[in-house]
């Protein structure tokens, strides 16, 4: 977290607020989903489990362990179906473990605001040793010549004998709960991970709603976002000048402009367009180019080759790009002198991957608050006083909030939606069981 990443979001029922508050304070259900019982599972059955830590604990299990002599006793435990625990008697050395979170002050981040953190930290177990190598070892000691030079035979006998060291692999992404907006943020891009986290988090009473970036009558609004941007770019001119000097000189002999804002945007982007929000967004690579409707897309990593790529045919089209939102800061130097600059506010990619549908989840891929880390360096060195961890954790999701916003409300304003009609971030349309039936029904054409 806090750098360049890609998040998962779902809609988060607010009126299971209550019910997550309680699985908070409750000492048996947190044990069974904490991260401490998780890792117990996964070692004493050799099974992969997911647990979850508090924000301010990403190793708190490690912190924390329960000894060898009660690890049994906790896999067990954990591995019972919730109605099942309840006649089981834990020792208090399990119970009263401080290795796993419990009690709504552990996860909450804000004083007054309905905010919520934590690590889902998913175990797998699996080899993990280099059996390649472990072959070549044994092929060389017993049979004097490289595996690959082994006779059939020889090569069963090998792999019969070659064995390797299994060990539980953890990986933990953050999970941010915004009881106030109705989301959930998931810091991953893994379907099956971010899976068990819903999981998770539907176990301890939270109501995870599947949603989508949904735009009524836009089939194909990812790219047309992007090619009405780069209709209404500004610096045209100086896009195909920096395009035409890097398709006859090398880098380093490309006269960079005087102007380093202007340098900035060419050096950066192909297209910079100023919004009705007083905000510009501009469009880098990776890109993907089609240079007419029959064809293949082509990959675009710099700005020049976007640009060249998107002025060999007049029907070319721009399939996705990153983009990033900036804001012209104006000020006054020591001397009295008035400058300006462009100070990157967030940048997103956009494609037509933007949703993860088989799981529910609209993403946001390449999210960065691009400004987050030096803001709260120059609050540090003015108050002279860290924030505490919670802090962080706050901060970071209050600008993605306002972020994700500001994007939805980029994204109508660009399509003239109407701002009576629903868009943007949507809960995904289920079909009831009648209009399955009646689908099913229905004569083909």
């Amino acid at each position: 977290m806090f750098g360049r990443g890609t998040w998962a979001i779902f809609g988060l029922g607010k009126e299971s607020f209550e019910s997550f508050i309680k699985s908070l304070y409750d000492q048996t259900a947190m044990l069974a989903a904490s991260q401490l019982a998780a890792s117990a599972v996964t070692r004493c059955t050799s099974t992969d489990t997911m647990g979850i830590n508090p924000f301010h604990g990403p190793r708190l299990d490690d912190e924390h362990p329960v000894g060898p002599e009660h690890e049994a006793a906790l896999a067990k435990y954990a591995a019972l179906e919730p109605e099942e625990r309840s006649s089981l008697v834990l020792p208090a050395e399990i119970l009263d473990c401080a290795g796993y979170g419990v009690t709504e002050a552990q996860f909450r981040l804000h004083a007054t605001m309905p905010w919520y953190g934590l690590w889902a930290v998913s175990n797998e177990w699996k080899d993990v040793s280099d059996l390649a190598s472990v072959r070549e070892q044994r092929s060389y000691r017993l049979l004097d010549r490289p595996y690959k030079f082994l006779e059939s035979t020889d090569k069963k006998t090998i792999d019969q004998d070659t064995l390797g060291t299994t060990a539980a692999v953890r990986k933990q992404v953050p999970v941010l709960l915004d009881f106030n907006d109705g989301l959930i943020y998931i810091e991953s891009s893994n379907k099956d991970l971010i899976y068990q986290v819903t999981v998770r988090l539907r176990q301890l009473g939270v109501d995870v709603i599947p949603v989508a970036w949904t735009f009524p009558g836009r089939p194909n609004w990812p790219a047309e976002i992007l090619n009405r941007l780069y209709e209404n770019t500004q610096f045209q001119t100086e896009f195909q000048k920096r395009a035409d000097e890097a398709a006859r000189f090398t880098k380093s002999e490309i006269e960079k402009h005087e102007d380093r804002e202007l340098e900035s945007i060419v050096a950066r982007f192909f297209s910079m367009t100023l919004l009705s929000s007083g905000l510009w967004l501009g469009i880098s690579g990776p890109a993907q180019i089609r240079l007419h409707d029959a064809s293949a897309p082509i990959s675009a990593k710099g700005p020049t080759t976007s640009t060249t790529l998107l002025n060999v045919t007049n029907g070319s089209k721009v399939l996705s790009g990153a983009l990033t939102f900036q804001e012209v800061v104006s000020g006054t130097s020591k001397k009295g002198g008035e400058f300006s600059f462009r100070k990157d506010l967030f940048c997103m990619e956009v494609s037509d991957r933007i949703n993860m549908t088989e799981i529910g989840a609209a993403m946001i891929r390449g999210f960065n608050l691009s400004s987050f880390r030096k803001d709260v360096m120059r609050e540090i060195r003015h108050t002279k006083e860290v924030p505490a961890i919670e802090q962080f954790w706050a901060n970071w999701l209050h600008e993605m909030s306002n972020a994700v916003r500001a994007i939805e409300g980029t994204f109508r304003d660009i399509l003239e939606i109407d701002g009576d009609q629903p868009a943007g971030i949507l809960p995904m349309l289920v079909a009831s069981k009648e209009e399955v039936a009646q689908e099913v029904a229905a004569p083909s054409l």
